[in-house]
């Protein structure tokens, strides 16, 4: 009954100012706390990178040393705090989704809160803290704003509206596999609802310590514009209960399958030609943001691996993506499911391995790996190799007898350098000479792997 009756924008407004009293208010006090905690506070990474962010555990204790001053002999002083703190707190829990689970006395109101798989007792406070950590981050009328976003992430009926949305995509969490090696200026579908994001819109539900320590140390002078991520995005909702039930819902999503979102950079290094690698694989991010607004200081989802790219050069900006090579790699990725692709999905993985085994000796590796590569594609005989691929190849790729003749003369170069790393005759090959002789052969199977798919 107390749900027909709830006006959420009244809600909104009533909350909104008592926040910015409760600002003004708790300026003083954390100051104090401050001064006696020295070094003890530290402030986020800011939303969008403009406002400054906010120390939310420190505004959190204060709150709840307010709540039992009593306790601590200090009702005096506190007092003046929860003169402001404690209309808000009762606006706050007059939201029907809290009303249900909070106890009606102030100070022993924790409950449990669940994000996706993961829960937790938290309280009122927490969330006022929550509040007010997510206002500093905003501009405007920032106390109605933040009020706003989380009534939108309170309202249990939104989820099942087909318009339902949190402002500023907060209910939008993400299933991901971080990768390095392309530069990406905006959000690129994919298939059945995966998609490619830049890193400025990865930031948002990544913890950046994670992206410093995985990828190039000089990633960084780019601003890690080179970081990305393939994501399978999703919408949650926080579930509340009382302390000590569990809730019977269990978040029921659509899943980003990490083997085929691997796959698919793999395609994509294969059809750039550059290294793509996947440095991280993630699942139930959230954007930080809304973990801030629900109390939280940090919220991370689920982490299943990584693989660091500090050998790669990180000074040099990598490229952007073609959108040839793009086209390329999403129509081979929609035959995923068909057998060829089955035959085919271990040569892809050598040929991105090969792109990023970087050079020195790792380039003879390369020319090994490319070598394994058209073999099996060509399903060559053991005795014979060099001349079966040169008209296996050039009968396969070429167009006319010019083309033809080139395909065989660069497969016979190729082939006649794998022979020379294989049985020891490196004689005075050069480096140079090694990374022309990758590339041609890189080209032939390139192509070869992708008419294959077609």
């Amino acid at each position: 009954m107390q749900s027909t009756e709830f006006g959420a924008e009244d809600w909104i407004e009533r909350l909104a100012r008592a926040l910015g009293k409760l600002s003004a208010a708790q300026e003083p006090y954390l100051q104090e706390y401050y001064r006696q905690h020295p070094g003890g506070h530290v402030l986020l990474e800011e939303r969008g990178g403009k406002q400054p962010a906010f120390a939310l555990d420190d505004c959190r204790d204060l709150y709840a040393m307010a709540h039992h001053s009593h306790v601590l002999r200090e009702e005096e002083y506190y007092a003046p705090l929860c003169a402001v703190l404690d209309p808000a707190w009762n606006i706050l829990r007059s939201h029907p989704m809290l009303a249900r689970v909070v106890s009606p006395i102030i100070g022993q109101d924790e409950f449990r809160m669940e994000i996706l798989n993961t829960g937790q007792s938290t309280s009122s406070g927490d969330l006022i803290a929550g509040l007010m950590a997510c206002a500093a981050e905003l501009s405007g009328d920032r106390f109605r704003t933040a009020a706003g976003e989380l009534n939108a992430l309170l309202d249990p009926a939104a989820e099942k509206r087909e318009c339902a949305g949190v402002p500023g995509g907060l209910d939008v969490g993400y299933d991901a596999v971080l990768f390095y090696g392309l530069t990406l200026k905006e959000r690129i579908d994919i298939a059945d609802g995966m998609a490619l994001l830049p890193f400025d819109q990865v930031r948002a539900f990544v913890d950046k310590d994670l992206v410093e320590e995985l990828a190039p140390r000089g990633a960084v002078f780019y601003g890690w514009r080179s970081v990305g991520a393939v994501v399978r995005p999703f919408r949650w909702r926080p579930v509340f209960s009382r302390p000590g039930y569990l809730s019977d819902s269990k978040p029921r999503r659509p899943e980003l399958s990490f083997q085929e979102a691997r796959g698919f950079l793999d395609l994509l290094a294969v059809a750039q030609a550059t290294p793509v690698l996947s440095i991280a694989t993630l699942g139930e991010c959230i954007d930080r943001s809304a973990g801030r607004l629900l109390g939280l200081e940090a919220y991370c989802g689920s982490e299943y691996g990584r693989r660091s790219a500090q050998r790669f050069d990180g000074f040099k900006e990598c490229p952007g993506l073609s959108s040839d090579a793009l086209d390329q790699a999403r129509a081979a990725f929609e035959s995923r499911r068909a057998e060829r692709y089955a035959q085919v999905g271990p040569i892809v993985s050598r040929l991105s391995e090969a792109l990023a085994r970087g050079e020195g000796f790792a380039d003879e590796m390369r020319i090994v790996d490319i070598a394994i590569a058209l073999e099996n594609m060509y399903d060559l005989p053991k005795r014979k190799i060099s001349p079966t691929l040169q008209n296996r190849a050039s009968g396969y790729l070429g167009t006319d007898c010019a083309s033809r003749d080139r395909i065989k003369e660069s497969v016979k170069e190729f082939y006649d350098a794998r022979s020379n790393i294989v049985h020891g005759g490196r004689g005075n090959v050069t480096q140079e000479r090694n990374r022309e002789v990758f590339s041609r052969g890189f080209d032939i199977a390139r192509r070869t792997l992708f008419k294959l798919l077609q």
